[in-house]
Parts: structure tokens; C-alpha cells; sequence
């Protein structure tokens, strides 16, 4: 009877906040961004304007970059701000939350929500505003609009506590957009897409970001490292091993005659402490006769960096090149007679799990269709042919 009762109760105030979530779940999560049921990790969302992809080499006159105001999301993102059960499993598992930073998943997607709902009469009432924060409805229009609402319509979607924002930078800028929150969500809200959407304003229209990324993103620009530096020191660190490392271009024509190409990364190449990786991998492929090249100074930075800090033009320069040499490397125009395929597999190995990611699961938006493996899947696959074997014997999983 209670059970019932309360049903009943919820079924007849459907604009009560707590069963909201009970009746949106359900189309929520049919859809959701992968129809096969998988989370949405890996690859971020193409940026779009009107629903439909930006043609960067011709993008339009009125394409709006990014999300400046809450009726700007795709109506998934207010589905998904809608949805929200506030049972804390995002906050629990999000790495910015446990180490004390002002992101929380669920308060940013209640605070989306709540202020989606609180600028609803103004919105249906005809209410918005131009990229030049023109009002596109007359007064009269706007009448009936109850004040709290056109109070909530002057909120900017980021700005601090003392503007009155809806979503503080610091919170924006918070997120490593490592996905957990994506993968703990009970209904399939997936929160990355919509910071990085509000991100990308902020980068693209405001410049607002943080003063470390100014450096940074000008280096990717120019150098096509974070640092800024020469690219024939990307080679350097070959000098620093025993044997040669083959080099695309100079010491072998294509990567038709290898194995794997490694791809290195900028850390890899130009930092320190991720050379001492680089090198004890090339030495391990060495030791097991595993025929593998490198790009050396052709190889720039993925563009993982300047996407998730809502650079998209600088990832789609910077993939572009990257594809078009890696294409080339891999002779995508050389077929054998017989099978009329590519000579070659376009296999991939890399160190850095960003480069792995972007490679992977990114560039096939960009048209680059590879096979990418992880350094250490290709070590245990050495390791069970018998081509590598431990000196000390390990028993049990390290990671």
C-alpha cells in the first residue's frame, strides 16, 4: 500500500526534483552516444554547430564555437542535466574531487540543470541572446516572464562567484577529462562531452584559460612540442643507446620494412625522466630482434593536449599532419598485386597512453585507420613467444 501510494503521488507530481530521473532514465540511456551500449571513453565528440560538424576549412558565417549559454547544448545535454539520479558515484570516483579541487561531477551537472530549469520561461517565451548579446525577443514577448527567470537569463554560464556564474573556472578547468565519472554514472550521463563543449568557448571566443596553457598551446603551434624546442632534438635521445635506431626516411625508405613503428611522443623524446622509458623499451625490442622504426623529427605532438583544453583547430592541425605523414610512411597507395591491400599493417606501438588514446581511438575521425598497441601488451606478447625472459621471474600481476 505505501508503495503504491507513493507511485501514484510521484506519477501525479511529475515536476517533483526526485522523480525526474525515474521517468528520463530510461531514454537516457537508450541514447546514449555508443548504440552498441559501450560508455562513452575514448574519442571525443567532433565539435559542432546546429547539430552538424564544422568544416574547419570552410567553417560557416554564423557557426557558434563551443557553449557560452545553457540553451546551447544539444538536447542530449539537457536530457543528460535532467537525468541526474545525485546518487555521488562521479564525485566519489572523480580524481580532482579526492584531491581536494573544487570539481565535483554531480554538483556541475545539478548546477547545469537547475539553471536550465530556472531560465526555462524566459527560453520559451522566446527569450535568448546574439553572439553579441543582442535580446532576440522584443518586450513584449517577455512580459509575462516571471522576474526570477530574466534574472536568471543575465547569469553567464562561467564566471566566478563574485559574477554570479553558473559554473566557476576553477571547477571548468579542474577536470583531467579521465572519464570516471562517465564510466560510474548509473543512467549514462557523460559529463566530458559538456565540459569540454563550455571549454571550448572559453578558449576559442574568450581566451580564458589558464596562464600555463598560453606557453604551451603557442609551442604546439610553432614547434609541435609542449616545450618549444628544435625538432632534430627529438632524435637526440638515439645517441644515447647502443644500437641504431632506424629512422624513417633516412635509414629506411617506408615502414614497410619493419614491424612496428614506434611511436615515441614529445615526453618521450624531449622530457628526462620519460627518456629513461623510451630507451629501456628500444633496448627490449632490440634485445627480442623485433624490426621496428621511428619518425624522429617528423613526429609532432597528437593534439590530445590542445583538444582537451577545447583547442580544436591547433588537434586539427596538428592530427591532420600527422595523418597525412603517417599515411605516407606507411605507403597507403603501395598495394600488393595479389590482395590488392596495403604491403604493410599499419602498426603502431607507443609508450604514452595520451599518444596511445589520440592515435587509437581519435584519428579515425581525421582519416587515419591504424593499429595501435600498447608497450606493454607488445612486452608480454615478446615474453609468452619466448623472445624476452625475465632474469628475476615476477609472480603475480604488477599493474
Amino acid at each position: 500500500v505505501t508503495s503504491f501510494t507513493w507511485m501514484i503521488t510521484v506519477s501525479l507530481n511529475t515536476n517533483m526534483g526526485v522523480a525526474w530521473h525515474r521517468f528520463l532514465g530510461f531514454p537516457n540511456i537508450w541514447f546514449k552516444r555508443n548504440a552498441d551500449g559501450s560508455t562513452a571513453l575514448g574519442a571525443l565528440q567532433p565539435m559542432t554547430t546546429a547539430g552538424k560538424e564544422i568544416d574547419w576549412e570552410d567553417p560557416a558565417e554564423d557557426a557558434v564555437f563551443g557553449v557560452s549559454q545553457v540553451e546551447q547544448f544539444s538536447w542530449k545535454g539537457i536530457l543528460d542535466f535532467s537525468t541526474c539520479t545525485e546518487c555521488g558515484r562521479c564525485q566519489s570516483q572523480c580524481p580532482a574531487w579526492n584531491t581536494g579541487k573544487p570539481l565535483s561531477p554531480k554538483l556541475l551537472i545539478m548546477s547545469l540543470r537547475d539553471h536550465a530549469h530556472a531560465k526555462a520561461p524566459y527560453l520559451l517565451a522566446g527569450g535568448g541572446k546574439t553572439m553579441e548579446g543582442e535580446e532576440k525577443a522584443s518586450e513584449e514577448q517577455l512580459a509575462g516572464v516571471p522576474a526570477a527567470a530574466l534574472a536568471e537569463a543575465e547569469r553567464p554560464l562561467i564566471g566566478t562567484a563574485e559574477e554570479n556564474g553558473v559554473i566557476d573556472p576553477d571547477v571548468l578547468w579542474s577536470c583531467t577529462t579521465c572519464g570516471a565519472c562517465v564510466e560510474q554514472c548509473p543512467v549514462d550521463i557523460e559529463h566530458i562531452d559538456h565540459i569540454v563543449d563550455m571549454r571550448r568557448y572559453q578558449v576559442m571566443i574568450e581566451s580564458a584559460f589558464p596562464s600555463e596553457a598560453g606557453t604551451m598551446l603557442k609551442n604546439l603551434e610553432k614547434k609541435g612540442n609542449p616545450w618549444g624546442l628544435a625538432k632534430k632534438q627529438r632524435v637526440e635521445w638515439t645517441k644515447e643507446v647502443d644500437f641504431e635506431v632506424p629512422i624513417v626516411g633516412k635509414d629506411v625508405e617506408d615502414l614497410t620494412e619493419v614491424d612496428y613503428l614506434y611511436w615515441v611522443g614529445c615526453a618521450g623524446a624531449l622530457e628526462d625522466r620519460a627518456k629513461k622509458t623510451t630507451k629501456a623499451f628500444a633496448e627490449l625490442l632490440h634485445m627480442a630482434g623485433v624490426k621496428f622504426a621511428i619518425m624522429g623529427g617528423e613526429e609532432k605532438c597528437t593534439g590530445d593536449s590542445p583538444r582537451r583544453l577545447g583547442n580544436e583547430p591547433l588537434f586539427q592541425q596538428l592530427g591532420q599532419e600527422n595523418v597525412a605523414m603517417l599515411n605516407m610512411a606507411f605507403g597507403e597507395d603501395d598495394e600488393d598485386e595479389s590482395t590488392k591491400k596495403p604491403k604493410s599493417a599499419k602498426k603502431i606501438v607507443a609508450t604514452c597512453p595520451h599518444c596511445f588514446n589520440t592515435i587509437a581511438n581519435e584519428y579515425p575521425q581525421l582519416g587515419g585507420e591504424f593499429e595501435v598497441i600498447h608497450h606493454t601488451q607488445l612486452l608480454q606478447h615478446l615474453i609468452d613467444e619466448g623472445k624476452l625472459i625475465p632474469v628475476t621471474p615476477v609472480d603475480g600481476l604488477i599493474t
